[in-house]
């Protein structure tokens, strides 16, 4: 054989003893020899591997070697496989059937060694030959790109260049646009924030107590946005840095639900304000009370809703609605932001506010991944 190369032989019989025979004569020829008691064996053989030459039984119960060959033809991987019949006994309406489903030969049974060495050798050079042709053409296929590599490779160097040199002044233009929107969105925030923070009703001192308050919860807002280069952030995260100092009376519970950058501020300055409140005036101002922070997503027919609730239970006996302290302005305002303002109720073990929302208005815009994708590139 060329080389010491070896390929495969498929054997199908049915009868345990012929393998035996088949063996005994092909082992001169140094081959891996696979064995199939089957039609449908063979079949899932021809699956695995290629095969030089496929030996295959005629008359074998269930599927026949010529039901066998019809599928074996059938399939991509082996339609050119060469298929070699073995039959006792072969008119010329079973030979010309072998020939019309792709037969190269047959062999009469009971074997004669040396025929079927001599015809399985033929495959089995040819499928060698062909093996090496393909390396070699591998090789010069790969030589010929390597030669080619080598000519292009300084003007591919200069075009990348120069790609990559654009690509960075499109991202940057991209950059200062997108920076120059959430500056001004920021800035109508805090002016936001300001407006409704100082007011008559409130003296200078205490309207400078929450505004650095206000101030502080948006600052922990944009914190968590820079880490995720304004992509957003998860709903968990924004709520639990609001409630670190009291992390053990708040009862905090959810799905994970990532919002957009301006959702983020939006349920931030929320959450400051319900706890702002309620440490001054609910549940937090003593020392039994509670606040339990959940959040689930409901369907409602083609669209899904963020269900939000912030609900005191033990603090003091609560005030009537509209008395100070409460802050309903601003978080009502905030909401609105967002869809539609929030339901608050006072019930007597304390306040309870719920907030309902369109989820397709709190997830992050596709302008914001590509802000994130962008902000990363440059980092």
């Amino acid at each position: 054989m060329r080389n010491g190369r070896r390929t495969d032989i498929l054997v199908v019989d049915d009868l345990p003893e012929k393998h035996l025979v088949y063996r005994a004569s092909l082992e001169e020829l140094d081959q891996n020899i696979v064995s199939a008691m089957s039609g449908e064996e063979a079949l899932l053989k021809l699956l695995e591997r290629d095969f030089a030459v496929v030996l295959l039984d005629v008359n074998m119960p269930g599927m026949s070697g010529h039901e066998t060959a019809k599928l074996i033809r059938q399939r991509r991987r082996s339609r050119y496989t060469p298929i070699i019949f073995i039959t006792a006994y072969a008119d010329d309406a079973q030979t010309a059937e072998g020939y019309s489903l792709g037969a190269v030969d047959y062999i009469m049974s009971p074997i004669v060694p040396e025929i079927l060495r001599a015809k399985v050798r033929v495959f089995v050079e040819l499928e060698q030959m062909r093996a090496e042709l393909t390396e070699s053409y591998a090789t010069l296929e790969r030589r010929v790109a390597e030669r080619t590599s080598e000519l292009a490779e300084t003007a591919q160097r200069l075009a990348k260049e120069v790609i990559e040199r654009k690509r960075a002044e499109e991202r940057l233009t991209i950059l200062v646009r997108e920076l120059s929107h959430r500056v001004k969105n920021m800035l109508a925030v805090l002016q936001s924030i300001a407006a409704r923070t100082v007011v008559p009703t409130r003296s200078a001192d205490e309207s400078r107590e929450i505004l650095y308050g206000r101030l502080q919860a948006l600052g922990r807002a944009h914190e968590l946005l820079v880490e995720a280069s304004w992509s957003g952030a998860p709903l968990q995260q924004v709520v639990e840095s609001e409630l670190a100092g009291f992390s053990d009376r708040v009862t905090v519970f959810g799905p994970e639900l990532r919002l957009s950058a301006s959702a983020v501020q939006t349920f931030a300055l929320i959450v400051h304000e319900l706890l702002t409140n309620a440490a001054k005036y609910g549940a937090l101002s003593n020392d039994s009370g509670e606040v339990q922070v959940n959040w689930a997503v409901a369907d409602e027919q083609t669209r899904q809703f963020l269900e939000f609730s912030w609900a005191e239970r033990g603090g003091p006996e609560v005030l009537a609605a509209g008395e100070k302290g409460f802050g309903f302005t601003l978080i009502s305002a905030m909401g609105r932001s967002l869809s539609s303002a929030p339901s608050i109720k006072l019930n007597r073990d304390g306040l309870e506010c719920n907030i309902r929302v369109p989820l397709e208005t709190l997830v992050p815009a596709k302008s914001d991944e590509r802000m994130a994708l962008e902000m990363q590139t440059l980092g």
